[in-house]
Protein backbone atom coordinates (compact mmCIF):
# COMPACT_ATOMS: atom_id res chain seq x y z
CA UNK A 1 0.00 0.00 0.00
CA UNK A 2 1.50 3.24 -0.63
CA UNK A 3 1.53 6.22 2.09
CA UNK A 4 0.46 9.58 0.91
CA UNK A 5 2.90 12.10 2.60
CA UNK A 6 1.66 15.70 3.30
CA UNK A 7 3.81 18.49 3.61
CA UNK A 8 4.13 20.48 7.21
CA UNK A 9 2.19 23.75 7.79
CA UNK A 10 5.68 25.58 8.72
CA UNK A 11 7.16 28.53 6.62
CA UNK A 12 10.54 28.96 5.56
CA UNK A 13 13.11 29.12 3.18
CA UNK A 14 13.06 25.31 2.91
CA UNK A 15 9.06 25.13 2.42
CA UNK A 16 8.47 24.12 -1.02
CA UNK A 17 7.08 26.41 -3.40
CA UNK A 18 3.26 25.64 -4.78
CA UNK A 19 3.75 24.34 -8.57
CA UNK A 20 2.75 26.66 -11.31
CA UNK A 21 -0.99 26.04 -11.93
CA UNK A 22 0.61 26.56 -16.26
CA UNK A 23 3.08 24.01 -15.17
CA UNK A 24 0.43 21.40 -13.80
CA UNK A 25 -1.91 21.91 -16.42
CA UNK A 26 1.22 21.33 -18.76
CA UNK A 27 1.97 18.06 -17.20
CA UNK A 28 -1.75 16.53 -17.44
CA UNK A 29 -2.19 17.64 -20.91
CA UNK A 30 1.22 15.37 -21.66
CA UNK A 31 0.23 12.67 -19.74
CA UNK A 32 -0.02 9.42 -22.25
CA UNK A 33 -3.96 9.18 -21.42
CA UNK A 34 -4.67 12.51 -23.69
CA UNK A 35 -2.72 11.37 -25.98
CA UNK A 36 -3.82 10.50 -29.81
CA UNK A 37 -4.79 6.54 -29.98
CA UNK A 38 -6.95 6.66 -26.96
CA UNK A 39 -10.70 6.29 -26.11
CA UNK A 40 -12.95 9.66 -26.39
CA UNK A 41 -14.92 8.75 -23.54
CA UNK A 42 -11.78 8.84 -20.84
CA UNK A 43 -13.18 10.30 -17.40
CA UNK A 44 -12.30 13.74 -16.83
CA UNK A 45 -13.72 14.55 -13.84
CA UNK A 46 -11.37 17.10 -11.96
CA UNK A 47 -10.15 18.91 -14.89
CA UNK A 48 -13.32 19.80 -16.49
CA UNK A 49 -15.70 20.34 -13.45
CA UNK A 50 -13.47 22.40 -11.06
CA UNK A 51 -12.48 25.62 -14.13
CA UNK A 52 -8.28 25.83 -13.64
CA UNK A 53 -6.42 22.98 -11.91
CA UNK A 54 -5.80 25.46 -9.15
CA UNK A 55 -9.54 25.37 -8.27
CA UNK A 56 -9.23 21.62 -7.48
CA UNK A 57 -7.14 20.13 -4.66
CA UNK A 58 -4.12 18.17 -5.01
CA UNK A 59 -6.20 15.22 -3.62
CA UNK A 60 -8.64 15.31 -6.30
CA UNK A 61 -5.83 15.85 -8.97
CA UNK A 62 -4.08 12.87 -8.21
CA UNK A 63 -6.84 10.38 -8.13
CA UNK A 64 -7.96 12.27 -11.65
CA UNK A 65 -4.23 11.44 -12.77
CA UNK A 66 -4.89 7.61 -11.22
CA UNK A 67 -7.90 7.46 -13.31
CA UNK A 68 -6.25 8.23 -16.48
CA UNK A 69 -2.91 6.15 -16.02
CA UNK A 70 -6.01 3.24 -15.34
CA UNK A 71 -7.57 4.11 -18.63
CA UNK A 72 -4.48 4.17 -20.56
CA UNK A 73 -3.06 0.56 -19.25
CA UNK A 74 -6.88 -0.71 -20.13
CA UNK A 75 -6.98 0.25 -23.45
CA UNK A 76 -3.45 -1.59 -24.58
CA UNK A 77 -4.29 -3.93 -27.66
CA UNK A 78 -5.17 -7.58 -25.80
CA UNK A 79 -5.25 -9.52 -29.07
CA UNK A 80 -1.88 -10.82 -28.35
CA UNK A 81 -3.43 -12.16 -25.12
CA UNK A 82 -6.50 -13.06 -26.07
CA UNK A 83 -4.80 -14.92 -28.96
CA UNK A 84 -2.88 -17.28 -26.56
CA UNK A 85 -5.56 -17.66 -23.89
CA UNK A 86 -7.53 -19.04 -27.14
CA UNK A 87 -5.20 -21.42 -28.42
CA UNK A 88 -4.08 -22.74 -24.66
CA UNK A 89 -8.03 -23.30 -24.29
CA UNK A 90 -8.24 -25.46 -27.34
CA UNK A 91 -4.75 -27.40 -26.82
CA UNK A 92 -6.34 -28.38 -23.41
CA UNK A 93 -9.98 -29.25 -24.35
CA UNK A 94 -7.56 -31.83 -27.05
CA UNK A 95 -5.74 -33.05 -24.28
CA UNK A 96 -8.97 -34.01 -21.88
CA UNK A 97 -10.43 -35.72 -24.78
CA UNK A 98 -7.76 -38.37 -25.54
CA UNK A 99 -7.01 -38.41 -22.13
CA UNK A 100 -10.68 -39.42 -22.22
CA UNK A 101 -10.77 -41.48 -25.14
CA UNK A 102 -14.11 -39.44 -26.52
CA UNK A 103 -14.17 -37.46 -29.50
CA UNK A 104 -13.72 -33.69 -29.24
CA UNK A 105 -17.54 -32.41 -30.08
CA UNK A 106 -18.20 -33.96 -27.05
CA UNK A 107 -16.03 -31.65 -24.95
CA UNK A 108 -17.53 -29.19 -26.67
CA UNK A 109 -21.26 -30.14 -25.95
CA UNK A 110 -20.14 -30.44 -22.14
CA UNK A 111 -18.70 -26.84 -22.24
CA UNK A 112 -21.75 -25.61 -24.08
CA UNK A 113 -24.29 -27.40 -21.67
CA UNK A 114 -22.12 -26.69 -18.69
CA UNK A 115 -22.42 -22.89 -19.11
CA UNK A 116 -26.18 -23.21 -20.19
CA UNK A 117 -27.07 -24.93 -16.71
CA UNK A 118 -24.95 -21.53 -15.06
CA UNK A 119 -26.95 -19.23 -16.81
CA UNK A 120 -30.02 -20.59 -16.13
CA UNK A 121 -29.43 -21.40 -11.97
CA UNK A 122 -27.55 -17.93 -12.39
CA UNK A 123 -31.50 -16.67 -13.72
CA UNK A 124 -33.78 -18.48 -11.17
CA UNK A 125 -32.10 -17.96 -8.41
CA UNK A 126 -32.19 -14.07 -9.32
CA UNK A 127 -36.14 -14.66 -8.98
CA UNK A 128 -35.38 -16.54 -5.57
CA UNK A 129 -33.32 -13.43 -4.20
CA UNK A 130 -36.22 -11.14 -5.36
CA UNK A 131 -39.05 -12.98 -3.44
CA UNK A 132 -36.02 -13.36 -0.53
CA UNK A 133 -36.18 -9.57 -0.37
CA UNK A 134 -39.50 -8.95 -0.36
CA UNK A 135 -40.64 -11.86 2.08
CA UNK A 136 -37.98 -10.93 4.76
CA UNK A 137 -39.71 -7.52 5.05
CA UNK A 138 -42.18 -9.31 7.66
CA UNK A 139 -39.78 -12.26 8.30
CA UNK A 140 -36.62 -10.55 9.44
CA UNK A 141 -36.04 -11.92 12.36
CA UNK A 142 -38.03 -14.34 12.84
CA UNK A 143 -37.50 -18.76 12.17
CA UNK A 144 -39.14 -18.18 8.47
CA UNK A 145 -36.49 -15.34 7.95
CA UNK A 146 -34.69 -16.78 4.62
CA UNK A 147 -31.08 -16.40 3.36
CA UNK A 148 -29.39 -17.25 0.33
CA UNK A 149 -26.31 -18.05 -1.22
CA UNK A 150 -24.90 -18.96 -4.78
CA UNK A 151 -21.82 -21.14 -4.51
CA UNK A 152 -21.33 -21.86 -8.10
CA UNK A 153 -19.41 -25.23 -9.05
CA UNK A 154 -18.45 -27.24 -5.81
CA UNK A 155 -16.51 -30.47 -6.36
CA UNK A 156 -16.94 -33.14 -4.18
CA UNK A 157 -15.39 -36.88 -3.61
CA UNK A 158 -17.81 -39.61 -4.39
CA UNK A 159 -15.16 -42.31 -4.02
CA UNK A 160 -12.45 -42.73 -2.19
CA UNK A 161 -9.81 -45.90 -1.58
CA UNK A 162 -8.56 -47.35 1.77
CA UNK A 163 -6.04 -44.10 2.03
CA UNK A 164 -9.02 -41.98 1.49
CA UNK A 165 -7.43 -40.78 -1.70
CA UNK A 166 -10.23 -39.56 -4.04
CA UNK A 167 -11.02 -41.94 -7.21
CA UNK A 168 -13.89 -40.47 -8.56
CA UNK A 169 -14.90 -37.03 -8.50
CA UNK A 170 -18.71 -35.10 -9.49
CA UNK A 171 -18.92 -31.18 -9.94
CA UNK A 172 -22.46 -29.42 -9.43
CA UNK A 173 -22.90 -25.76 -9.88
CA UNK A 174 -25.01 -25.14 -6.83
CA UNK A 175 -26.96 -22.63 -4.86
CA UNK A 176 -29.81 -22.42 -2.06
CA UNK A 177 -31.85 -20.81 -0.05
CA UNK A 178 -32.14 -22.05 3.71
CA UNK A 179 -34.72 -20.68 6.75
CA UNK A 180 -33.85 -21.74 10.42
CA UNK A 181 -35.11 -25.40 9.52
CA UNK A 182 -34.90 -26.10 5.74
CA UNK A 183 -32.85 -25.34 2.55
CA UNK A 184 -34.06 -25.40 -0.44
CA UNK A 185 -30.58 -26.47 -3.00
CA UNK A 186 -30.34 -25.94 -6.55
CA UNK A 187 -28.10 -28.47 -7.71
CA UNK A 188 -26.89 -28.39 -11.88
CA UNK A 189 -25.23 -31.01 -13.67
CA UNK A 190 -24.97 -32.19 -17.60
CA UNK A 191 -28.76 -31.17 -18.84
CA UNK A 192 -30.80 -30.90 -15.82
CA UNK A 193 -31.28 -29.08 -12.73
CA UNK A 194 -32.83 -30.86 -9.57
CA UNK A 195 -34.10 -28.87 -6.56
CA UNK A 196 -34.43 -30.58 -3.23
CA UNK A 197 -35.45 -29.53 0.04
CA UNK A 198 -33.61 -30.74 3.19
CA UNK A 199 -33.30 -30.43 6.56
CA UNK A 200 -30.90 -27.54 7.13
CA UNK A 201 -28.17 -30.15 8.89
CA UNK A 202 -28.32 -31.87 6.79
CA UNK A 203 -27.25 -29.46 3.58
CA UNK A 204 -23.42 -29.16 3.98
CA UNK A 205 -22.99 -33.21 3.03
CA UNK A 206 -24.10 -32.26 -0.11
CA UNK A 207 -24.73 -35.17 -2.36
CA UNK A 208 -23.92 -38.10 0.60
CA UNK A 209 -27.54 -36.49 1.83
CA UNK A 210 -29.19 -35.28 -1.01
CA UNK A 211 -29.21 -39.22 -2.17
CA UNK A 212 -31.59 -40.33 0.53
CA UNK A 213 -34.07 -37.66 -0.53
CA UNK A 214 -36.31 -37.31 -3.67
CA UNK A 215 -35.69 -34.55 -5.72
CA UNK A 216 -38.29 -31.65 -5.27
CA UNK A 217 -38.39 -31.06 -8.94
CA UNK A 218 -36.24 -31.24 -11.75
CA UNK A 219 -35.60 -29.69 -15.22
CA UNK A 220 -34.57 -31.17 -18.77
CA UNK A 221 -32.21 -28.76 -20.72
CA UNK A 222 -31.92 -29.07 -24.40
CA UNK A 223 -29.59 -26.78 -26.71
CA UNK A 224 -29.70 -26.55 -30.23
CA UNK A 225 -29.29 -23.85 -32.87
CA UNK A 226 -32.71 -22.42 -31.76
CA UNK A 227 -30.81 -21.51 -28.33
CA UNK A 228 -31.49 -23.14 -24.80
CA UNK A 229 -34.41 -24.71 -24.03
CA UNK A 230 -36.25 -26.33 -20.50
CA UNK A 231 -38.75 -28.54 -19.54
CA UNK A 232 -40.47 -30.04 -15.80
CA UNK A 233 -39.44 -33.43 -16.20
CA UNK A 234 -43.00 -35.54 -15.54
CA UNK A 235 -45.09 -32.27 -16.06
CA UNK A 236 -44.00 -31.29 -11.84
CA UNK A 237 -44.77 -29.09 -11.13
CA UNK A 238 -47.17 -27.69 -14.04
CA UNK A 239 -45.72 -24.41 -14.84
CA UNK A 240 -45.08 -22.49 -17.68
CA UNK A 241 -42.45 -20.42 -16.74
CA UNK A 242 -39.56 -19.63 -14.76
CA UNK A 243 -41.56 -16.93 -12.65
CA UNK A 244 -44.24 -19.90 -12.15
CA UNK A 245 -41.31 -21.92 -10.80
CA UNK A 246 -39.77 -19.74 -8.50
CA UNK A 247 -42.96 -19.15 -6.46
CA UNK A 248 -43.58 -22.45 -6.49
CA UNK A 249 -40.17 -23.27 -5.08
CA UNK A 250 -40.11 -20.50 -2.54
CA UNK A 251 -43.94 -21.26 -1.18
CA UNK A 252 -42.84 -24.96 -0.65
CA UNK A 253 -39.33 -23.98 1.16
CA UNK A 254 -41.85 -21.38 3.60
CA UNK A 255 -44.40 -24.07 3.92
CA UNK A 256 -41.87 -26.63 5.46
CA UNK A 257 -40.35 -24.51 7.21
CA UNK A 258 -43.96 -23.23 8.76
CA UNK A 259 -44.58 -27.32 9.67
CA UNK A 260 -41.18 -27.88 11.30
CA UNK A 261 -42.28 -24.59 13.53
CA UNK A 262 -45.36 -26.39 14.54
CA UNK A 263 -44.28 -29.41 15.33
CA UNK A 264 -41.65 -28.08 17.59
CA UNK A 265 -44.27 -26.19 19.46
CA UNK A 266 -46.25 -29.16 19.70
CA UNK A 267 -43.44 -31.23 21.30
CA UNK A 268 -42.53 -28.02 23.36
CA UNK A 269 -45.59 -27.80 25.09
CA UNK A 270 -45.94 -31.62 25.08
Amino acid sequence: MWDKKKGGSGSGKDAPKPRDPKETRKFLDNHPARQSGMPRNVDRVGFETGGAVGDISADEREAALSRQILVYHESQNAETGNDWMYKLKEDSMQYLAEKRGIDLQQIYRESIYKKGIETLIDKIYGLLQRYQFEFNQVAAGTELHVSGTISGDVTEVTRANKLREAQETKTYFRARLSTRTHSLVLRGKDDAIEFYLLPVNKVMALSKSEVDYKPLARIQVKISELGMMWRMSDANPSVDSLDELCMWLFSSLIQATKSAAVQDDSSATG
